[in-house]
């Protein structure tokens, strides 16, 4: 930079300085309009978080410009229009829309709210105007200050002008200051994964956090308790089964914060609601059969009765009853010390000092915070009382990892299913899937009949009484004959294809003669778009799971290939710790759902039989996943190998 550019930039930084000031006090009211308007019913809170925008951005391009600095923007890329579905729907999600106004509505405001960026606009709006601002508007300050000195007080020329080049001269680095600012909060930031130690004091205050929080939470189990008796000793038809659920919402929560904050898992033991009562010919209700039935007027009273005797014969119901009425003692003894420790250290080394230091300017006492620890705890005389919180506050955070895990097993004694439960839960979903594969099998019985019948069955007729022509025509007319012959010959020919057909829909013989992994080879390279199989299966599994993971695969690329508008797919198949594992990935649009009746419903319905599941993942935009997972054992071990699209050898 020459002379000349320098003077320059030394002229201008103020002005710019003073034009950052500027902006930094439009953010307060910007963000009162983006509250108020996110609150007054108009267009729409998206609407005017993305106008606000307009700020935070032109400050980042003045910075960025001012302070010689790359701030590009941070933000997501706004979603794509919706698109509309071959029966005329917009969908979005499960939800599907005649308009193309209310997922367009929906996919911005979602975007607009999990946008990080977003946050840190707000963040900076409300925090520029006190460090930004002044950083920016010092140089201006100094300069004007300096000349108002030099103008207005006698004898004050030296100070002024001593004022006004020490901003002139603070100018550009103010600038760059300024610069580092914007950085901080309206730059991109990018996520990298925290060290060893940060990730230990992460661990670590998490466990103190839960502790307290599990210190307090017994509370709540204490209310649902005695709202449980209560409701058993005044009207247990009415109120009983209320209660119960509304306790067990509670406990389900429970249940999972325990599962996350623990990695100790505890299933849902509670039995199905049964169905609502059918009226009898009479209008009545009947609960019950024979003598010992019960006959209600009306609906709401069965209803009341049914539920009633649901909950009180779940075992699950008084496991939940005892839960939370051991839930006050049982964290009396684990969480009351330590989350003593943890909030009393940490109020004692922050919160008393600042507290008892003011008191002691205002009023002029001369208490410390180390007289009031020794007042309270004869035995710590000597001990400051920072060290002394800082000492109970890492006591407490140490031994709350080990008791969170102690309440999580007292916990999963009394919440998690019986054996007896889970027998029974067991016993009840095989019947019903059985059922569900017996109709399966019922009606793939009946198209194989329809597929015969109508097919191979009908051209094999019509072969026949084409060469019964040609028995005819052979004596008389054997060019004729002939002719008919090579017909015959044709037509048995597309009654082959059509019975290889019919047997590959029944059992591949790919699939029976090279496995899964080849199998789904094989689907990859029929399938019209570009496909890619990674396998790493070191074995065989049984030939029925392997016939339904071939189907589910094929339903899938199917779908994929229809619905999700996607230019690639990639299916993954691992077995790990006794699961048989199979992953299609697409690039598409997502949003699919496993509705009733649509393919993937049919999947689920197919695992089922052998205590598969399917998970869908699928947000709007893509990319979508649907992970299938049946539990097997593999026979013998086989090299795993990963080809794409057009390899089908192993």
């Amino acid at each position: 930079m020459g002379r000349g550019e320098r003077v320059v930039a030394y002229a201008r930084a103020p002005v710019r300085g003073l034009a950052l000031a500027g902006l930094a006090l439009l953010g307060p009211p910007l963000l009162i309009v983006i509250f108020v308007g996110s609150h007054a019913g108009l267009p729409s809170p998206a609407f005017f978080v993305e106008q606000s925008r307009r700020l935070p951005a032109l400050a980042r391009r003045l910075a960025a410009r001012w302070g010689g600095a790359d701030l590009p923007s941070p933000y997501r890329p706004a979603p794509p229009p919706p698109a509309r579905d071959p029966d005329g729907w917009y969908r979005d999600g499960g939800a599907l829309f005649r308009s193309a106004f209310p997922p367009a509505y929906l996919a911005r405001l979602r975007w607009i709210a999990r946008d990080p960026a977003t946050v840190r606009d707000l963040a900076w709006m409300a925090l520029n105007p006190l460090i930004g601002g002044p950083l920016a508007a010092l140089a201006p300050t100094l300069i004007a200050g300096g000349l108002a000195t030099a103008w207005l007080r006698p004898g004050g020329l030296a100070l002024g002008g001593a004022a006004a080049l020490l901003g002139i001269a603070l100018g550009p680095a103010l600038l760059r200051v300024h610069t580092r600012w914007t950085r901080v909060l309206l730059a991109p930031r990018a996520r990298r994964a925290p060290g060893r130690v940060m990730s230990a004091i992460g661990r670590s205050a998490a466990a103190g956090a839960r502790v307290c929080a599990s210190a307090v939470l017994p509370g709540v189990a204490a209310v649902f308790a005695l709202a449980q008796l209560l409701a058993i000793a005044l009207m247990p038809v009415r109120l009983w089964p209320e209660t119960v659920l509304g306790s067990r919402r509670f406990v389900s929560w429970r249940r999972a914060k325990i599962g996350a904050w623990t990695g100790v898992r505890i299933a849902e033991p509670y039995r199905p609601e049964p169905p609502l009562p059918q009226p009898e010919p009479d209008g009545t209700y009947r609960l019950g059969w024979g003598p010992v039935g019960t006959v209600y007027r009306t609906r709401a009273a069965a209803v009341r009765a049914r539920r009633f005797e649901w909950t009180v014969r779940d075992p699950a119901s008084w496991r939940d009853l005892a839960w939370l009425l051991l839930e006050v003692p049982v964290a009396a003894v684990l969480f009351a010390v330590p989350a003593l420790l943890i909030a009393g250290g940490l109020i004692l080394l922050c919160w008393l000092w600042a507290w008892t230091e003011a008191l002691s300017l205002i009023s002029g006492l001369t208490w410390s915070p180390g007289d009031v620890l020794h007042a309270a705890v004869p035995a710590s005389a000597g001990l400051p009382a920072p060290v002394a919180g800082l000492a109970a506050a890492a006591l407490g955070i140490a031994a709350a990892p080990a008791l969170l895990r102690c309440h999580a097993l007292l916990s999963r004694a009394l919440l998690a299913p019986t054996r007896a439960a889970v027998l029974a839960n067991r016993v009840d979903t095989l019947t019903s899937s059985r059922a569900r594969i017996s109709d399966a099998q019922a009606a793939e019985l009946r198209r194989i009949e329809r597929d015969l019948h109508d097919g191979a069955q009908a051209r094999w007729v019509a072969v026949g009484m084409t060469l019964g022509a040609a028995e005819e025509l052979i004596d008389r007319d054997p060019e004729a004959a002939k002719a008919v012959i090579a017909g015959a010959k044709e037509m048995s020919v597309a009654a082959l294809g059509e019975l290889r057909e019919l047997i590959r829909g029944i059992h591949p013989p790919v699939l029976a003669d090279r496995g899964l992994a080849d199998a789904v080879r094989t689907l990859a390279m029929d399938a019209p778009l570009d496909a890619e199989v990674r396998a790493d299966l070191p074995g065989r599994a049984a030939a029925p799971i392997e016939a339904a993971v071939y189907f589910a695969v094929s339903e899938l690329l199917a779908n994929v290939a229809k619905h999700a508008a996607a230019s690639r797919v990639s299916v993954a198949l691992t077995y790990e710790n006794g699961l048989l594992r199979a992953t299609v990935t697409d690039d598409g649009r997502g949003g699919a759902v496993a509705g009733h009746g649509g393919g993937l419903h049919g999947i689920r319905r197919r695992l089922d039989g052998f205590d598969g599941v399917l998970t869908l993942s699928s947000p709007p935009g893509g990319p979508t996943a649907a992970t299938l997972e049946i539990p097997c054992v593999l026979s013998s071990p086989k090299t795993s190998t990963s080809s794409g699209k057009g390899s089908p050898t192993s």
